[in-house]
């Protein structure tokens, strides 16, 4: 009921926090449970309540529970409850005044300024100040201590504290009572609410009772008992003045509640004082205090009058305060008011019939409230009732307004110096960032807290027209991942990054439901876009500058290597690996063309270490030189473009870009550099454009150097073919010494043909030397060109065919020389002795490839070698000079045989390092 109740009354709140809660819960219940499911629900607000004898809840009820909860700014209220009344009340007293801190303001030297009129600590202006106070009702155990508690508190605090509750009750049973704060209920306790408002309030207090003529004077009284009235036995005075013999006298509060008795004060006001019971010694007791030379008059009152006390309370709290807008009435009521009427109703449907304000309140074992003159007084059997106004009191009003134009003016400079402070907040993270992820990423952590009513995301463009989520509010779902017309972005604020003259971007806002922002806070976020987009801006021109800085710098690295790389062993190879490291790629590759032979010749490889070679690399490393070599213009490529117009093997996960290595207008190689994966470096989409400004000017100082290589390698081949004439011509006396060592086997003229068919052998290949860029020779070539000159020297024949096939092969002129006079001589032979039956002559010459072992083959369709045949033993000079050539020279070996047509063949190694 507890949890429910307060509920009900937190539901209707709309717009403050809760100030002050009350809570009456009929004795009937368990008190101390109805308490604690309230606390559970007001949850801290500052709560006091008790136990009563009925409740008031725009109507009477019972056996229930009522939480009236009062909220606004311009409330302050503490609490405070002391315990064990029964004992000491003053030290209660002090305690409950304590726990509320407000001990000052019952001393006898707090600075007043005038009756009720405190200034409120936190709250601005003049306040009024009134007391909630719920006391413990009398039991058959105890007497109430109501009005000694309640004159402790009216005397020191000078009269000057209005006092507004009542006396915790039962059913009229007499047994216990609760008194409730903060959560804590107990019995024979004090609960204080000390109220400070600007908000005006009034009290008022009624009975409905007139004095009669029949009256007596207190001749003899201590605390709340008279002894003697008119210096008899007060017993005997009060059985005189209700005309009934004294053994008729009750003994119970509520026998005495149909014989009212009041005292007149200067004023000419009634307060009623009932009798509680007659003690044995002819003494009465009283609730409240009594003292001599008091005259108690009896009081009368009809049912119609004593059922319009609670609205004649409800009109003098109105008028006295001069309430204009009433809007809450708390309503304390006697309970022995209930005997004297039909119903309670009676007494409360006037109020109801006169106002509709919320009415709500219980029935008391006692009543504190404001007599007409305005002093707190205590009284029995009276209507005590405390009225809010939806109005503040003339001073307070006008300080209002005063303050309400001055918080508005700071407020306005508060948010004013917020922007500056958002700004300058904002300014931060932009110098501490040092990219445009990371700075974004900072803002929109930043703008969380800037704005607070907002998610805020980023979107930076991917070209014209997309413009893409880059870093965005926790909330990302909600934000698409791509922008292609902010006109359409219906449920957001989009707001364009410019700076400049230039287009940055987007932020884009989605307002939370459940806030709603003001005007100025647009302007912030206007004014911090702008700061984004000159951050982005600043970050674009430092970027650009960065990465000019950082060209600059590979390009001289790359000069200074490179003039390190031409006296290396492998210059190109050692120039692409730097290249490679410095540009924080995975691979690249260099390769050269040889421009009489327009071939494609792959001169270095490098990659990352630990990565070994790969197929799909090197398949599509020779299809992008390929197209290179064609088209002669530069290309970047990477898998989020999709398929790739060069015809690439896929799927292929690396980003590449082509360069051409070109030299006076001629393409003299080709530069492929890869990236795996979509990198933040010098591959990146965004940095296309730069990089291949930077890779054009690096391919420039490459060409050069290639240039420089080539000077140099011509230089070497030129000292080279001196060396190699030196050579050949000791070679050529070599080979006529032999020749002359067989004349008495062989015409003369014979061995002047042979000798110099073997001389233009070694021209030729001496002719092809000077002829090449790579200082290379191509074997198939020359054996073509070897084999044609020898079959066209040989003895003549009807026909004669040279069929050369296989594999390209370089070599270099010292193995060339070999091959050339290995090819004469079997040439030569094979037209001498492999003619068909018919004359003819075909011989096919095949070069061949494998596991790193060249294949020379000199094959002919003639009748083949005898039987027997022993190249050594029945063989002529010139296959004595091949297998000293194939033996000695090429570290090789030579073979000779065939029953059907002959076949020599001779296998050497192709030396490390030639190329293919």
């Amino acid at each position: 009921m507890g949890r429910r109740a307060a509920h009900e009354a937190l539901s209707r709140l709309k717009q403050f926090e809760p100030s002050l809660a009350l809570v009456f819960v009929s004795a009937e219940l368990d008190v101390e449970e109805v308490n604690r499911g309230a606390s559970e629900v007001l949850n801290g607000c500052p709560t006091i309540g008790t136990s009563t004898a009925g409740e008031i809840y725009n109507g009477s009820s019972s056996n229930g529970v009522v939480v009236v909860v009062i909220a606004g700014r311009h409330l302050r209220v503490r609490v405070g409850m002391g315990h064990n009344v029964g004992a000491d009340y003053r030290e209660a007293i002090r305690q409950a005044l304590g726990q509320a801190d407000v001990l000052d303001y019952f001393d006898s030297g707090h600075p007043f300024h005038h009756t009720m009129a405190i200034s409120s600590p936190g709250i601005p202006g003049v306040s009024s100040a009134f007391m909630i106070a719920f006391s413990p009702g009398a039991t058959k155990r105890q007497p109430s201590l109501s009005h000694d508690i309640h004159t402790y508190l009216r005397r020191y605090s000078a009269n000057r504290i209005p006092i507004f509750g009542g006396s915790s009750g039962d059913n009229l049973r007499f047994e216990s009572n609760r008194q409730i704060v903060n959560g804590v209920s107990a019995c024979d306790s004090v609960a204080v609410a000390f109220v400070e408002s600007q908000i005006l309030f009034g009290l008022g207090l009624a009975h409905g009772f007139s004095p009669t003529t029949k009256g007596a004077l207190v001749t003899n009284a201590s605390d709340h008992i008279v002894h003697e009235l008119d210096g008899r036995p007060a017993a005997e005075v009060l059985a005189e003045i209700l005309g009934m013999p004294l053994e008729q006298l009750g003994t119970q509060t509520v026998w005495f509640s149909r014989f009212p008795f009041g005292s007149t004060d200067v004023y000419g006001n009634s307060i009623i004082q009932v009798p509680e019971r007659v003690l044995d010694d002819g003494s009465v007791q009283f609730g409240p205090l009594m003292k001599p030379h008091q005259v108690i008059t009896l009081m009368n009152g009809t049912e119609s009058e004593i059922a319009q006390a609670g609205l004649t309370a409800y009109k003098k709290a109105v008028r006295q305060a001069g309430l204009r807008k009433p809007a809450l009435a708390l309503m304390c009521s006697c309970a022995l008011r209930k005997r004297l009427m039909a119903s309670e109703q009676q007494e409360i449907d006037p109020i109801r019939q006169y106002t509709s304000v919320p009415l709500c309140g219980f029935y008391t074992f006692g009543e504190k409230g404001l007599s007409d003159d305005g002093l707190p007084v205590y009284c029995n059997q009276s209507v005590s009732m405390l009225v809010f106004s939806d109005e503040l009191n003339p001073v307070a009003s006008l300080v209002s307004k005063g303050t309400s134009a001055y918080e508005e003016f700071s407020g306005r400079l508060r948010r004013k110096e917020d922007q500056l402070n958002a700004v300058a907040r904002v300014n931060r993270v932009i110098q501490a960032s040092s990219g445009r992820t990371q700075l974004l990423r900072l803002l929109v952590d930043e703008l969380a807290e800037i704005l607070p009513w907002t998610d805020v995301a980023f979107y930076l463009p991917e070209d014209s027209s997309v413009r893409r989520r880059l870093s965005c509010a926790s909330s990302q779902q909600e934000f698409p991942e791509i922008v292609t017309n902010p006109e359409a972005l219906h449920e957001f604020i989009p707001i364009p990054l410019e700076y400049a003259g230039r287009s940055l971007g987007l932020m884009v806002l989605k307002v939370r439901w459940d806030t709603s922002p003001e005007e100025d806070d647009f302007d912030t976020v206007n004014t911090l876009a702008q700061i984004a987009a000159g951050g982005l801006y600043r970050l674009e021109l430092d970027g650009r500058l960065d990465l000019k800085l950082r060209h600059l710098e590979i390009s001289n690295q790359l000069g200074k290597e490179l003039a390190k790389a031409v006296g290396s062993v492998s210059p190109t190879q050692h120039m692409l690996a730097h290249l490679r490291r410095v540009l924080n790629l995975t691979s690249g590759t260099l390769w050269l063309i040889d421009e009489s032979s327009r071939i494609l010749v792959k001169e270095a490889f490098d990659s990352e270490p630990g990565r070994g070679p790969d197929l799909l690399v090197a398949a599509n490393d020779e299809i992008i030189a390929k197209w290179q070599a064609r088209n002669s213009q530069a290309l970047h490529w990477s898998p989020s473009e999709g398929t790739c117009a060069i015809g690439l093997i896929v799927p292929f996960p690396f980003s590449f870009v082509t360069i051409p290595v070109q030299y006076k207008g001629k393409v003299r190689g080709i530069l492929n550099l890869y990236s795996a994966g979509r990198h933040e470096g010098l591959l990146a989409p965004e940095q296309v454009r730069e990089t291949l400004d930077l890779l054009t000017n690096l391919s420039a100082q490459i060409a050069v150097f290639l240039e420089n290589l080539s000077l140099q390698k011509h230089s070497t081949l030129y000292r080279e073919v001196n060396h190699r004439i030196k050579n050949n011509l000791h070679n050529i006396a070599g080979l006529l010494r032999m020749q002359s060592r067989r004349l008495d086997k062989v015409p003369p003229e014979q061995a002047l043909d042979d000798s110099i068919a073997r001389i233009i052998s070694i021209a030729k290949v001496h002719e092809t030397l000077s002829q090449g860029d790579l200082g290379m020779i191509d074997l198939g070539r020359l054996a073509g060109r070897i084999g044609t000159l020898s079959a066209t020297d040989a003895p003549k024949s009807p026909v004669v065919s040279i069929d050369v096939s296989g594999s390209r092969i370089l070599a270099p002129s010292k193995e060339a020389t070999s091959v050339a006079l290995i090819v004469n001589e079997l040439v030569r032979n094979a037209v001498q002795h492999g003619r068909s039956l018919t004359g003819d002559c075909k011989v096919s010459i095949r070069l061949t490839l494998a596991e790193g072992l060249v294949s020379l083959s000199v094959e002919d369709d003639g009748p083949g070698l005898p039987k027997g045949f022993d190249p050594k033993r029945d063989g002529n000079l010139g296959l004595s000079i091949v297998s000293a050539l194939a033996v000695e020279e090429l570290k090789g070996t030579f073979a000779i045989g065939g029953s059907r047509g002959s076949k020599a063949e001779v296998r050497f190694p192709l030396p490390t390092g030639h190329r293919i």
